[in-house]
């Protein structure tokens, strides 16, 4: 839907629809798959690529936190440590 409401802020149908045959006449109706299929090529490496990214920056974030001496764990590190593992806890087995 946000595409959807985008294209509805750029103009009216009749803007586009005047888009659509300079385009059309620009490149020719031959040449218009191709050019959507190597446009929805490249989207599909920049969101790769864009992930990607995202991720590396996480993991580069991550360790940092740890690797510095003065630095404490988080809290949700520090509640996991403390709580009680059922595998590990053969008090409860016993009973």
């Amino acid at each position: 839907m946000p595409g959807m409401v985008i294209l509805a802020s750029l103009g009216s149908p009749t803007q586009w629809f005047i888009l659509a045959v300079i385009v059309l006449i620009v490149f020719g109706a031959r040449r218009l798959p191709e050019i959507a299929r190597n446009l929805g090529k490249s989207l599909g490496i920049l969101r790769k690529a864009k992930r990607e990214f995202e991720e590396e920056l996480l993991k580069a974030q991550q360790p940092e936190a740890f690797s510095r001496p003065d630095a404490s764990p988080s809290p949700e590190a520090e509640a996991q440590a403390a709580a009680p593992h059922p595998e590990k806890d053969d008090s409860t087995a016993r009973q």
